[in-house]
């Protein structure tokens, strides 16, 4: 079994937007489900919820193109 292992270190997003909808996560397309899947995962390490980071990613109100979140120790900023 593993142990969750507490890291000290940011983990960065970076989110295709189509249509104000995230549709890739690190350049991999993937449908919602796959999406808050991968996104949920790579959450677990810095206490952030995928729902903080959908919000945040709505908030910026872009439409298409990337954009770059950073999570750390329970925030969520862009980068």
């Amino acid at each position: 079994m593993q142990k969750s292992i507490a890291t000290d270190c940011p983990t960065y997003l970076e989110l295709g937007l189509k249509n104000g909808e995230v549709y890739t996560v690190n350049g991999k397309e993937l449908n919602d489900e796959g999406i808050k899947h991968v996104i949920g995962y790579l959450c677990e390490e810095v206490n952030v919820k995928v729902e903080d980071v959908l919000s945040k990613v709505r908030a910026m109100e872009k439409n298409d193109g990337a954009v770059t979140l950073k999570l750390h120790n329970g925030a969520v900023s862009t980068f």
